[in-house]
């Protein structure tokens, strides 16, 4: 070593760790998911969106965890993001959905999940969180239309979905 990379002007990092690779983050982003660690997985995700900030799959996941956080704002803005990327993104205009309905804006949220129904009509998570969505809004028949529409579009899942219409109607005549 010479007296430059001695004095800190050289080459040596002094040992320091290279920082994570992107699909580390991500790795360690929906670990902590897993493990219900959702703060740990909003600074993971943090991170890996000032190396990438159009990556689909940190937005997907920080849109994730800020809803189950309760931070429906924060929910809308990936989302958002997230369809500046790709506008045909059915997960992010689901996403968008549930989050524009927790802020009160329902109508928007069922023109979003209606829309991630036609990208992806085989999805059935899009017609039960517009048959919630409509449940919550106190749109019983509405809600029960969505779990009919999903039962065909997806008649793999008619048995959950017919779990959901139970629930919607005794709810509904409350």
């Amino acid at each position: 070593m010479t007296s430059d990379e001695s004095a800190g002007g050289g080459s040596d990092t002094g040992g320091a760790t290279p920082p994570p690779s992107l699909d580390t983050i991500i790795q360690q982003a929906r670990t902590a998911i897993n493990e219900h660690a959702l703060g740990d997985a909003r600074e993971s995700i943090s991170r890996g969106l000032a190396l990438a900030p159009e990556n689909l799959t940190l937005l997907d996941l920080g849109g994730f965890v800020c809803f189950f956080l309760g931070d429906y704002v924060t929910t809308e803005s990936y989302c958002r993001r997230a369809l500046a990327v790709k506008s045909d993104h059915a997960y992010a205009c689901k996403g968008l959905g549930l989050a524009l309905a927790r802020q009160g804006r329902v109508e928007e949220g069922v023109q979003s999940l209606e829309r991630a129904i036609a990208l992806a009509p085989e999805w059935v998570d899009s017609y039960w969180d517009l048959a919630v969505t409509l449940l919550e809004a106190g749109r019983s028949d509405e809600a029960l239309q969505a779990v009919e529409r999903g039962e065909t579009a997806v008649p793999a899942e008619a048995k959950r979905l017919r779990s959901l219409a139970q629930t919607i109607r005794t709810r509904g005549r409350r």
